[in-house]
């Protein structure tokens, strides 16, 4: 990355840092009160079948379709058409989200038999109940994903970030104010307003760049038609990870108590920790990649993939490590309050574990994915998807046979890299030049630095188990310092090794210090 696209990616990188802690916050409030017990299970399935269905269907479209098509109207032919076709895409998005949550909330008993069909009868009603009230978050998610496509489209990044730390506040004060006057049936209405909020937070921006609402549908407009053709292959070859989550929603439903729970917990703060920088360097990277395609700079738009895929494992491969390493003190010293128990930390701390393998595969199908559709390339991302959900479906039922819930866990990590690897070789085979020898080089060293660093914090971190006393504040102090030695370990054998992703963060700090401008 240039200094300037360092610069871009560390503020919206601190601003969806900000965000994501908040998330966490109400997750640890939300794990307090409810813990992995019957309300929380069907809770997280009532939330997550919606979102996961957005994701599968509309979220796929909007944001993998609009940013590419949308440039290349402001390219060719200038930004009040761009506008125009924005804001005709919204209404139509909008219309197909609200038909989907009336036929959701009709329906809710037959959605929530296929996808969690393993619940006791309290649990599935309660369920039935809760999507009823969350299936109408389609319709705001699906807005606020076409604004946020909208303002990324014109370069503005630090508002699309920080949208979600304002829902996720407004779900924390519901949990510390009115949970015990209208309690679980009200977090479900509170996250249908959290989301309301996040299109209304957006609105004024959007309006700043030309974007007016205007109650007009024209399912003519070629860009329209062009986008609905790119969408459908899209839908399918990104729905991995969604489909993913369903299945193992699905099995995990007739296992022990708390399984769907545990896995809930697990992946959002497997989400939380890889999701601050994918998103940010996926984000940044999309707008910049449909214009190098709309304007046929191949060469630029190779290195650019190459880039992204560097940061991602620069940032990535460590991070997988020290997940590992101390995955089961970080669930203990986040959730183990209230209700949320030793058993419950346990099984959520095994599923987090194997969740985390498939860091790195998350973070290249996240620039794979945007690299191919940037270039409206959506053949060879269907294709791919379409065998590694097939994988999906047969590693979560022969894994969760052997392994239970880690077995769900470790299955999604897997088609996660498979899906990562392909793409990326797929890439290489269209475009000469993305696994590179200078690449294929900083990949192993990346590597070898990373294993140092894991076997530098595996020792220091079992010689201060030995020695200091068992508590929640010497939890905390003992994994800081193995943090803290981890990263400096890391540093020092990244330099030593020359990683070009060091030098440029180094070159720019000492840029800041001398006063020079960047």
């Amino acid at each position: 990355m240039g200094q300037k696209a360092i610069k871009t990616f560390s503020m919206v990188f601190l601003i969806t840092l900000f965000a994501k802690i908040l998330g966490l916050l109400r997750d640890i409030f939300f794990a307090n009160f409810f813990g992995t017990g019957y309300e929380a299970t069907a809770f997280f399935a009532a939330s997550r079948i919606p979102t996961q269905l957005l994701d599968i269907g509309l979220g796929a479209a909007i944001a993998s379709t609009f940013i590419p098509v949308f440039n290349e109207i402001m390219q060719k032919e200038n930004k009040e058409k761009a506008n125009v076709f924005a804001g005709n895409f919204i209404n139509i998005i909008a219309v197909i989200a609200t038909i989907i949550s009336v036929l959701g909330i009709i329906f809710a008993p037959q959605v929530v038999s296929i996808l969690a069909g393993g619940f006791d009868e309290v649990t599935f009603n309660l369920t039935v109940e809760l999507i009823r009230i969350t299936f109408p978050m389609m319709i705001f998610t699906a807005i606020a994903f076409s604004l946020v496509g909208f303002l990324q489209s014109y370069g503005q990044f630090n508002v699309p970030a920080m949208i979600s730390a304002i829902s996720n506040i407004a779900i924390i004060l519901y949990l510390i104010l009115f949970r015990e006057s209208f309690g679980i049936h009200g977090i479900a209405v509170f996250m249908l307003v959290a989301w309301a909020l996040q299109v209304i937070v957006q609105i004024p921006f959007a309006k700043k760049y030309g974007y007016r609402f205007k109650w007009k549908i024209n399912f003519k407009d070629e860009n329209i038609k062009k986008v609905f053709k790119l969408a459908l292959p899209i839908i399918i070859s990104t729905s991995v990870l969604p489909i993913n989550i369903l299945v193992s929603t699905a099995i995990a439903s007739s296992m022990e108590n708390g399984a769907v729970a545990a896995l809930e917990y697990s992946y959002k703060l497997f989400l939380v920790i890889v999701g601050v920088f994918t998103y940010a360097i996926g984000n940044i990277l999309f707008p910049e990649l449909a214009r190098l395609s709309a304007s046929n700079e191949k060469e630029k738009l190779t290195m650019l993939i190459q880039k992204g895929l560097k940061a991602m494992s620069y940032i990535l491969i460590p991070l997988t490590v020290g997940m590992i390493i101390f995955a089961k003190d970080i669930i203990k010293v986040l959730y183990q309050h209230g209700q949320f128990d030793e058993n419950s930390t346990i099984i959520t701390a095994g599923a987090l574990m194997f969740y985390c393998i498939g860091m790195i595969g998350f973070g290249f199908v996240e620039i794979m994915n945007k690299s191919f559709y940037a270039k409206q390339d959506t053949k060879t991302p269907l294709v791919v998807g379409v065998i590694i959900v097939g994988i999906n479906i047969l590693l979560c039922n022969v894994f969760a046979s052997i392994w239970g819930i880690n077995g769900l866990a470790l299955a999604t990590a897997c088609t996660a890299i498979l899906n990562g690897l392909i793409l990326t070789i797929c890439a290489n085979i269209q475009t000469k030049g993305i696994l590179s020898k200078d690449f294929i080089i900083s990949f192993v060293k990346i590597l070898i630095s990373s294993g140092i660093m894991a076997l530098a914090v595996v020792i220091l971190n079992n010689i201060l188990i030995g020695v200091m006393p068992q508590s929640m504040i010497m939890d905390i102090v003992r994994m800081l310092v193995g943090a803290t030695v981890g990263v400096v370990i890391y540093y020092i054998c990244a330099m030593l090794f020359k990683l070009s992703e060091v030098v440029e963060i180094k070159d720019m700090v000492l840029s800041k210090i001398k006063g020079e401008k960047i």
